[in-house]
C-alpha cells in the first residue's frame, strides 16, 4: 500500500454515459477533484466514454483513455501505466463495481494499488446488503433485518417469518438497481427472477419494508484524523417506497426534532469512521415518525445527486474540500481559494434559507412507461428552488419545473374525487400538482397526511400558498398583496394570469411601488463571516446582497433541469462556452437551477443566480447586472422573443434547432462545416446511423467518422456543402445533410441544411481535437482570428475511426427495448479505434456492440 505522501499518479473512473441515477454532478466534481489534484502536483489520469463529458477536456490527451468503463479496461490501463491509486468514489455505482471486481480477483493487491477515499473492506460492502447489514450490526448501528437467499425455495421458505410486503434486491448488482416491493408471492418471484440476473453472485435479500416511514438523508466530510463535519440533512418529503430520486427533496430538514437530528448525525459520524471513509459520506436512512426509532437503509461513500444538493444548498466547497482530504490533508490545513473565510473548510455549514428539488420525468418522450412512482428511480433531472420560506423555495422550484415557459402552473381539475384519491395513494409524477389540487377541493392536511404518507406540515405548508393566492385573487392590483405574493415566491407571469392582465402591468406596478427583489448569498456561514461565495438567490427583504459585477459581463441563461434529448449535450456546450467568455475576459453569470449541472460549479462562472429561468426572474438579475451580452439557449423560443424587445445584446446560444427551413425525412451523410465570413471549413464528414435499414432523420441516433466513403466522395461532398450554404448565407457550425436521390442510386444530393446539432458538435470536438463550442462562442463575440482560422487543417481522410451511439432510459423504465429517436436521448458513448471493429470493440459491452452493428446493417 502506498503511502499519500509519495502519491505521484491517480486513475480516476470514469462514470460512462449520463442514465437514469446520475447526470452531469459526477463530472461536476470530477472537475473539480482534478483540478485539487493539479494544485497539489498530481498526475491525474481518467478512463470514461462519453462524449459530454466537461472533465476530459480538462485532462492532457496523453492522460485521458476514450474507452468503456469496464474492469479489463481499467486493469489494461494499471498494467500499462501503473497508477500509484485509483479514485472510484467520481463513477458512481459503476466505478464501484469495477473497484470491487478488482479487488475481488487480487489486481488491486498484486499492483500495489491505494484506493482513494475509503478501505477495501468498505468498497466491497457498497451494494451488498448481507455483508453491509452484518457490519452495521457488528457496529451497533441498527439495520433493517435481511436473509440472503439464492433460490426461489430458499424465498418461499423465508417468506411466513419475514410476511408482506417485503422487499427484494439484488446482492452486488452488475447494473444498478432498484429494490423491489413486493405485496405477494407472485411478485416475489419476479423481483427474484430479475434480482438473480441482475447479481454477480447470483443471490438476492429479503427484507422487511418499511414503506411508510420518513426518509433522511445525511451528507457528511470525513479527514484521516477523524475530524468529521455534517455537510445537511436531506429530508424526503415523499415517504418510503417512492425512490429518493423521484421524491421532493428539501434541506435543511423541516420536521425533524433536535433529538432525531442528532441520533441521525452521530449515526452518519460513528459509521463513517468505523468504515475508514475520508471524503464525503451519503447515508440513507429510515425513521420511524411514530417512535423516533431509525434504520440505516443505504450507504454511499461516493459522490452523489445528494452531496451535490449539499453542496448547492450550503455553499460549502465539497468536492474542492474532498480532494485534498483523500491526499492526506486535514480539514485545518486545507487551504480554499480567497473568496472564502480561512475557517470554512473546518466549520460546519449553517445556513439560513431552505431549499427544495424537485424531481424531472421522461414521460413525455417515453409515454409508454409506467408513471407509477414506486422503489424504482424514474426521474432524469430535477430542478432546486431557494427562498427564506418552506413557501418560496417550493413554489420557485415548482416554477422552475418549466410547465410552462409563461410561468403559469397547469391545472389538474380534471380529475375525479375517485382519480384523485388513486393518484394520493399511488402517485404518478405530476403529485405535486394533485396535493395542491386535493387541498383546493377541500381536503383536510391531517386527511391527506394519512392517505399519503406525508408529513402535515407540507400541507400547512401548501395550504398556506393557496391562502396566498386567494388574497391574490380578492385583491386585483394591490400593491400590498403584490409585496406578500413575490415573498412567498409567486412570480410575474403567475400574478399576472391570477389578475387577467399581462407581466408588464405587474412590473410597472412593481416598479412604481418598490417592490424588487434583492439577492441572498448562498454560504455556508449562515452570515457569521464576510464570505465572497459566488451563488445568490432572490427573495423580497430589505438588504441585497449581490453587486454588480462590474464591465464586461456576460449573463448566461441555463437550460434548468436535465430532460431527455440533447441536455447533456447542452450542459457541455453551456460550460465551455463559459470558459470561452471567460478567456475573452468577460465577467461570466449564470442563471441556472439544476443543481447538477456542470456549469454552476465556481470554476467555469463568477456568479450563479439560482432562481427560475422565467422572463420576470430574468429581467431582474439584468436590472441589477447590466450585463454587456445576455445569452439565451436556442430551445427557449418565448424568452428570446420577449427578451428581443429589449435594449439587449442578445445571442442565441446554442443555436435554435427550429431555423423554418423543412427538414428532410431521412438522411445518410452529414457534412459539417464551420462558416466565418470567407472561411467555411470542413470538420467531419460523417455516416449517420439509425436502426437496421430505416434512416429516419429522427432515428439518426449514431455516427461514424469518418463516413465510409471513398476519398474523392468525400472531398466532393465537402464541396456540395459549401455551396449550399453560400447559396443559403448562414453561418456558424452548419450540418449540410446528404440522402441518395432515389432508392435505385447511390448518388447523394444535398437534401437539407440545418445548425449542426449539439451532440454531433460535441462529437465533433472530441474527434477533431478542435473546440468548436469555443469557436462558435468566439464568432459571437467577434474574437476570432482570420489568419487562425485560415490554419486550420483537417484531416477528414484520417484512418482513426470514430464512433458514437446515443443512450437511452429503457432499461431503467422497464419498457421495451427499441431503437430511440433524438428526443429520447439521455447521454452516449464514444469509441475510437484504428479501424471500425475497433472502435466497435472500445465502445461498450456486448450487448451494446450487437446492437451498433445492427443498426449498420
Amino acid at each position: 500500500m502506498q503511502n499519500l505522501d509519495d502519491l505521484q499518479k491517480v486513475l480516476i473512473i470514469g462514470s460512462g454515459p449520463t442514465e437514469i441515477g446520475h447526470e452531469t454532478e459526477l463530472d461536476s466534481a470530477t472537475v473539480q477533484i482534478i483540478t485539487s489534484f493539479k494544485r497539489h502536483g498530481i498526475k491525474t489520469m481518467i478512463i470514461d466514454n462519453n462524449p459530454f463529458s466537461v472533465a476530459l477536456e480538462e485532462i492532457q490527451p496523453t492522460n485521458m483513455y476514450v474507452q468503456a468503463v469496464t474492469t479489463a479496461n481499467v486493469r489494461h490501463i494499471i498494467e500499462r501505466d501503473q497508477p500509484d491509486a485509483i479514485l472510484p468514489s467520481l463513477g458512481g455505482l459503476l466505478a464501484i463495481r469495477i473497484t470491487q471486481e478488482l479487488i475481488e480477483n487480487g489486481d488491486i493487491g498484486r499492483f500495489g494499488i491505494t484506493i482513494l477515499g475509503m478501505p477495501a473492506s468498505t468498497v466491497r460492502q457498497i451494494n451488498n446488503p448481507a455483508t453491509l447489514n452484518a457490519t452495521l450490526k457488528e457496529i451497533q448501528e441498527p439495520v433493517i433485518e435481511a436473509q440472503v437467499v439464492g433460490t426461489e425455495d430458499e424465498a418461499l421458505g423465508l417468506v411466513e417469518s419475514i410476511g408482506f410486503p417485503l422487499i427484494v434486491k439484488p446482492v452486488a448488482p452488475r447494473i444498478d438497481s432498484n429494490r423491489t416491493i413486493c405485496d405477494n408471492v407472485d411478485d416475489m418471484l419476479v423481483a427474484l427472477n430479475q434480482g438473480f440476473q441482475q447479481s454477480r453472485f447470483d443471490q438476492c435479500t429479503l427484507e422487511r419494508s418499511v414503506v411508510g416511514y420518513k426518509e433522511v438523508e445525511m451528507v457528511a466530510i470525513r479527514d484521516s484524523a477523524d475530524t468529521t463535519i455534517l455537510i445537511s440533512g436531506l429530508e424526503n418529503v415523499d415517504p418510503l417506497g417512492i425512490h429518493s430520486g423521484d421524491s421532493i427533496v428539501i434541506a435543511p430538514p423541516q420536521t425533524l426534532n433536535d433529538r432525531e437530528y442528532q441520533d441521525l448525525r452521530d449515526a452518519t459520524f460513528h459509521i463513517a469512521r468505523e468504515l475508514g471513509v475520508v471524503g464525503v459520506m451519503h447515508i440513507h436512512f429510515a425513521l420511524n415518525p411514530d417512535n423516533q426509532h431509525f434504520y440505516v437503509t443505504k450507504l454511499a461513500p461516493y459522490f452523489t445527486r445528494g452531496v451535490a444538493l449539499a453542496a448547492r444548498t450550503t455553499g460549502y466547497p465539497v468536492a474542492m474540500v474532498a480532494g485534498p482530504l483523500m491526499l492526506g490533508q486535514r480539514l485545518v490545513d486545507i487551504k480554499l481559494p480567497s473568496r472564502y473565510v480561512k475557517q470554512t473548510a473546518i466549520m460546519e455549514p449553517t445556513i439560513d434559507h431552505v431549499s427544495v428539488r424537485i424531481p424531472i420525468w421522461p414521460f413525455q418522450e417515453v409515454p409508454d412507461a409506467d408513471q407509477h412512482l414506486n422503489t424504482a428511480m424514474k426521474a432524469v433531472g430535477s430542478t432546486v428552488g431557494i427562498g427564506r420560506s418552506v413557501e418560496e423555495a417550493m413554489l420557485k422550484s415548482v416554477r422552475s419545473s418549466q410547465f410552462s415557459p409563461r410561468d403559469v402552473l397547469p391545472s389538474v381539475s380534471n380529475l375525479t374525487d375517485g382519480e384523485m384519491i388513486s393518484q394520493l395513494i399511488h402517485p404518478l409524477a405530476n403529485r405535486i400538482l394533485v396535493l395542491i389540487e386535493a387541498l383546493r377541493r377541500g381536503y383536510d392536511p391531517d386527511e391527506l397526511s394519512e392517505l399519503t404518507k406525508i408529513d402535515n406540515f407540507y400541507f400547512v405548508k401548501l395550504q398556506h400558498l393557496l391562502q396566498i393566492e386567494k388574497r391574490i385573487m380578492d385583491h386585483p392590483m394591490d400593491v400590498d398583496t403584490l409585496k406578500c405574493g413575490r415573498y412567498y415566491g409567486f412570480g410575474d407571469g403567475m400574478i399576472a394570469r391570477i389578475w387577467q392582465t399581462d407581466t408588464s402591468a405587474i412590473r410597472e406596478l412593481s416598479a412604481s411601488a418598490d417592490v424588487r427583489p434583492t439577492y441572498k448569498m448562498i454560504e455556508p456561514t449562515g452570515g457569521e463571516f464576510d464570505e465572497e461565495a459566488s451563488g445568490y438567490y432572490s427573495t423580497f427583504e430589505f438588504e441585497n446582497e449581490s453587486q454588480p459585477l462590474g464591465d464586461r459581463t456576460a449573463l448566461v441563461l441555463g437550460r434548468g433541469g436535465n430532460q431527455l434529448g440533447p441536455n447533456s449535450a447542452a450542459e457541455y456546450f453551456t460550460t465551455e462556452m463559459l470558459k470561452q467568455l471567460k478567456r475573452a475576459g468577460y465577467h461570466t453569470i449564470l442563471m441556472n437551477t439544476n443543481p447538477n449541472a456542470v456549469a454552476v460549479a465556481p470554476e467555469f462562472s463568477d456568479k450563479q443566480y439560482v432562481d427560475p429561468i422565467q422572463l420576470g426572474d430574468i429581467r431582474n438579475v439584468i436590472q441589477v447586472e447590466h450585463p454587456d451580452i445576455v445569452i439565451v439557449p436556442g430551445n427557449r423560443h418565448y424568452l428570446t422573443r420577449e427578451l428581443g424587445k429589449l435594449d439587449l445584446n442578445l445571442h442565441v446560444l446554442p443555436p435554435d434547432q427550429e431555423t423554418g427551413e423543412p427538414q428532410p425525412k431521412r438522411a445518410t451523410i452529414g457534412v459539417s462545416l464551420f462558416v466565418h465570413e470567407q472561411h467555411k471549413i470542413a470538420a467531419g464528414v460523417m455516416d449517420m446511423i439509425a436502426p437496421g435499414m430505416n434512416q429516419d432523420l429522427a432515428q439518426v441516433t449514431a455516427f461514424r467518422m469518418p463516413a465510409e466513403l471513398p476519398k474523392a466522395d468525400r472531398v466532393r461532398l465537402v464541396e456540395m456543402a459549401k455551396q449550399a450554404v453560400s447559396e443559403r448565407q448562414i453561418t456558424g457550425m452548419v450540418q449540410v445533410l446528404f440522402a441518395p436521390k432515389s432508392d435505385k442510386s447511390d448518388a447523394l444530393t444535398v437534401v437539407g441544411v440545418r445548425p449542426t446539432r449539439l451532440t454531433e458538435m460535441a462529437f465533433l470536438s472530441k474527434v477533431t481535437g478542435i473546440n468548436w463550442v469555443r469557436m462558435l462562442t468566439r464568432q459571437h463575440i467577434g474574437t476570432l482570428d482570420d489568419e487562425e482560422l485560415g490554419e486550420i487543417k483537417i484531416d477528414l481522410n484520417s484512418t482513426r475511426v470514430a464512433l458514437m451511439n446515443a443512450a437511452f432510459p429503457f432499461r431503467q423504465l422497464h419498457v421495451l427495448n427499441r431503437p430511440g429517436t433524438t428526443d429520447q436521448e439521455v447521454g452516449a458513448t464514444i469509441a475510437f479505434g484504428s479501424s471500425e471493429a475497433l472502435s466497435l470493440q472500445n465502445l461498450s459491452d456486448t450487448e451494446e456492440l450487437d446492437r451498433i452493428i445492427n443498426r449498420t446493417i
